[in-house]
Order: C-alpha cells, then structure tokens, then sequence
C-alpha cells in the first residue's frame, strides 16, 4: 500500500521537509567552515520556498503518478538534493576587503534556526508513528 494514500500524503511532505532541512544544514556547515576563505560565497537553501511549491495552490488538485512508467509532474519528480532553483547566493553586502559574504552570527542563527525546524518536524512524524502504533495494538 502506498503511505501516501495511508497518511494523505504527510509523510512524504515530512519527508521531503526533512531532506531540505537536511541539505540546507549541510550549506550552513559549509559556509561557516569557509568563514576564512577569501572569495567565498555564502549559498542558503530556500526551505520554505521549495516546501511552498509542494502543496497544490487551494482548489487545484495536485497531480499524482499512479505508475512507475508515466513521466514525472511537476511535483512529483523530486529528488532529496536540492533543485537549483532553490539555492540562492547570499545578497549581504560584507565590508571585508576579501570578498568573503560569510556573516557568522547570520549562520549561526540560521542554524540553530533549521535545526529547530528540523526537529519539530521529526517530533510531528514520530507522533504520527507512535499514533498508528496505538491504532494497530488496540488502544493498549
């Protein structure tokens, strides 16, 4: 059975969720273990944008493949790495002679800030886990 159909859709939507979560926390590590290098600069994952254009706008229905040889939609060709149109160059202006755009409090932030994120959303899964398993033994 498809879990999609068994969780209409959450799970894959947490899933998706915590793949970019995943990935963007990767992009901080390396900004930040690139704070020195002159030149750099620093990218960020737009989570909540990628996130946004997985939910079908209201009243439209989203577009499901029901067999492994139709082409993929839109939406439902995604992988876990992130899609180009998701990262973004950081636009802050340095006033570093080298050209390095690495703001250490920003991603340090940024991090703590996804690292929450990443952990509500695994605490929303678990929940819906620990749900299905009291519905499958009975209440008990």
């Amino acid at each position: 059975m498809d879990s999609n159909t068994l969780f209409d859709g959450t799970i894959g939507l947490a899933e998706r969720a915590l793949d970019l979560r995943s990935r963007r926390h990767e992009l901080l590590l390396s900004n930040i273990a690139n704070a020195d290098t002159p030149g750099y600069k620093a990218f960020d994952l737009m989570v909540e944008e990628a996130m946004a254009r997985q939910r079908p706008a209201e009243g439209q229905v989203a577009m499901v493949n029901t067999h492994p040889g139709h082409l993929p939609t839109a939406r439902g060709g995604m992988t876990t790495a992130a899609q180009p149109q998701e990262l973004h160059l950081s636009t802050q202006v340095t006033l570093r002679g080298d050209g390095n755009t690495v703001n250490m409090e920003r991603e340090m932030a940024s991090l703590a800030e996804n690292q929450l994120h990443y952990r509500a959303v695994s605490q929303i899964l678990s929940s819906k886990f620990q749900r299905l398993r009291s519905v499958i033994k009975g209440g008990q």
